[in-house]
This record gives structure tokens, C-alpha cells and sequence, in this order.
């Protein structure tokens, strides 16, 4: 394995960068969803499709290069459903049959419409055995803009995912408060709702989409981390005390010594988990391990930060407190950080 990102890498990532520097919204103004900055990542940037094969019409690369999409969305907290949307097509591409992909993947691809994973949480969706199915999924990342929703259902022992569309008979959709003011949930209630089976994948499929799904979550909060680093060290060179500026104070200096210490460190597992979910070497292990790594450093840079900055960071014209809001939600997703290092123990043998 080539442990590093090449040229091409870097320049998709500066490049994604500076779109997004330039046409992210005010975040408390978008309301969690803008489909205009969604329409564009779709239609210019091609950005669902970045490791869907051309045959489906996507780019034909691979999980790296979503990887580093999701380090920069998350680096922006751009109010889009771009997640969301990943992790469903993943769950299409690795265990729906060839006509299913044909004909679920295209519209997602090109943002006509939007698809959401009801994975999290207490999801209790059961499947009748007649097609139909039965429960509430919650929460939803953005649920409530979804056209069709990937939902893992139960019967007779065994999990399998399956299509539910929003319009159809027996589904409900209903947005709930967030935490995450630039992440809306909802909860997906389903009562003999109509359903198609994603049922072509090999054994243990289903476990290799949540943990593709673990890996980019994980990129996403690498680079929250990161952006709450750029705004503490920059307000520390800015912010003077005693006529000198707060940088130049020990407990400042290490605070951000030990946030770029962690941030090192989850790079180093978002690089190597994007690499094995592309080569699915080692996959089963680097999952789990960089979810807790991403999760624990998300919310100590979000909490530092806002320490650097003082008062501040509390008020609701600064950003970190979206970040903090962002940092808690997402290390909650598929479980806790203790919960992910008792199944990486467990997958280990250990």
C-alpha cells in the first residue's frame, strides 16, 4: 500500500477547498440544507460520483478521493446531504443487483434526487416477508429532503437492506430538533410501507458499507478538527494580552501543540482506512479504530478551541459553537468511541 496521497490528491483537495470558500453559505442562514450548493456540487463538481464506476455514471475513482471530498465538507460544515447520500449509494452499489444500480444510481448521481441512510440509531424497521415494511428509523441525516431512504430491516435473524421511497403509501417522514444546527435529523416512520430488497450482496456485505460509511464520517470530522485549529491558532496570533498576543503564552501554545498532535494522528488513520476501503485489505480493523480516533479528536479540538477563544466562542455570531454541535452529534454516529474500541478489540480476537 502507497501510504500517501499523490499530486492529483492534493490538487482535488485545494481545489474543492476554494469552491467551497467561496460559495458555502452562512450557515445559520441555510436552515441545514442548501439544494442550490448542492445542485452545483452535483452538477459542476460531479461530487456524488466520485468512486461510483462509469459504467453508473460516476468518475471511476476511488474511496480516497471521496475521503478527501469529506475532509473538505466537513472542514466548511457546507449544509449539504452529501453523507447521507454516500452512505446510501454504497449500500446500492456493494448489495444491489446490476438493474437496481442502474436504476437507483443515476438520478442520486446527478442530484435530482437525494437518499439517506437510516442506519443510526434504534433503527426497528422489520420486513413482513410480503415486500412491506414496519418500524421507525431514527434519527435520519437529512431525512427530511430524501427521496428514498436505504433501510436496514430484520426477519427471521437476518439483516437486510432495503429501498423505501418518501412518497410512498406507509411512509412517514418528520424533522426533528438538532443538536446539529447544520445537520438535520429526522425519523423515518414506515407502516406496510412498499420496499425493495438490496439483497446481492455477498455475505458480510452489509458490514463492509457501515464500516465504508464509519471511514468517511471519520474524514468529515478530520476536518472539522482541522478548521477548529486554523480558527484557535488564528485568533491567537490576533488576540493580544499584556501587549503580547495570547499565542505567545504557554498554556495557549500547548493547547494547540496538543490539538495538532491528534490531528496528526487522525490523518494518518483516515489515510490508511481510505486506502484499505479501496483495497478492502484490513478494512474490518481501521473502520472502527479511526472512528473513535476522528470522534475523540473532533471534540477535543471543538472544546479547545472555544477555550483559545474565550467568551466569544459561546456567542451565536462565532462559528466554533456549530463546530462543537457538529463534533457531538457525529461522534454519537453508529456508537459511541469506547463502543467502536470494543468491536475493534473484538475483531481483533484481543
Amino acid at each position: 500500500m502507497d501510504f500517501q496521497y499523490s499530486t492529483e490528491h492534493d490538487d482535488f483537495r485545494a481545489a474543492l477547498r476554494g469552491f467551497l470558500r467561496d460559495h458555502v453559505p452562512d450557515l445559520r442562514a441555510a436552515d441545514g440544507h442548501d439544494s442550490r450548493l448542492w445542485r452545483r456540487l452535483c452538477a459542476e463538481l460531479e461530487l456524488p460520483g466520485l468512486h461510483i464506476p462509469a459504467e453508473y455514471g460516476g468518475a471511476g475513482a476511488t474511496l480516497v478521493e471521496t475521503a478527501i471530498a469529506c475532509t473538505e465538507l466537513g472542514r466548511s460544515l457546507a449544509p449539504v446531504p452529501f453523507v447521507a447520500n454516500a452512505f446510501a449509494m454504497e449500500a446500492i452499489l456493494r448489495m444491489g443487483d446490476e438493474e437496481q444500480r442502474k436504476t437507483l444510481l443515476p438520478g442520486l448521481l446527478s442530484g435530482e434526487q437525494v437518499a439517506a441512510f437510516a442506519a443510526f440509531g434504534p433503527s426497528a424497521a422489520d420486513a413482513a416477508g410480503n415486500g412491506k415494511l414496519t418500524g421507525e428509523c431514527s434519527p435520519v441525516l437529512h431525512g427530511h429532503v430524501a427521496d428514498l431512504f436505504v433501510v436496514p430491516a430484520g426477519r427471521n435473524g437476518r439483516v437486510t437492506p432495503h429501498v423505501v421511497r418518501a412518497d410512498a403509501p406507509g411512509v412517514r417522514v418528520e424533522r426533528l430538533p438538532s443538536f446539529d444546527l447544520t445537520r438535520p435529523v429526522a425519523a423515518l416512520q414506515l407502516s406496510d410501507a412498499p420496499a425493495e430488497a438490496l439483497g446481492a450482496g455477498a455475505p458480510g456485505a452489509f458490514d463492509r458499507v457501515t464500516d465504508v460509511a464509519r471511514v468517511l464520517l471519520a474524514a468529515e470530522m478530520l476536518g472539522g478538527a482541522e478548521s477548529c485549529l486554523d480558527m484557535a491558532v488564528d485568533y491567537a496570533c490576533r488576540r493580544t494580552q499584556f501587549d503580547h498576543p495570547i499565542g505567545s503564552f504557554q498554556a495557549v501554545k500547548h493547547a494547540c501543540a496538543e490539538m495538532m498532535i491528534e490531528i496528526d494522528a487522525t490523518r494518518a488513520a483516515v489515510m490508511y482506512a481510505a486506502m484499505s476501503a479501496t483495497t478492502g485489505e484490513d478494512l474490518h480493523l481501521a473502520a472502527p479504530l479511526v472512528k473513535a480516533q476522528a470522534a475523540d479528536t473532533f471534540v477535543q479540538c471543538a472544546g479547545t478551541a472555544i477555550q483559545v477563544h474565550g467568551g466569544i466562542a459561546f456567542t451565536w455570531e462565532h462559528d466554533l459553537h456549530l463546530y462543537f454541535r457538529r463534533a457531538t452529534t457525529a461522534a454519537a454516529l453508529f456508537g459511541s468511541s469506547a463502543h467502536h474500541r470494543a468491536l475493534l478489540a473484538d475483531r481483533a480476537g484481543i
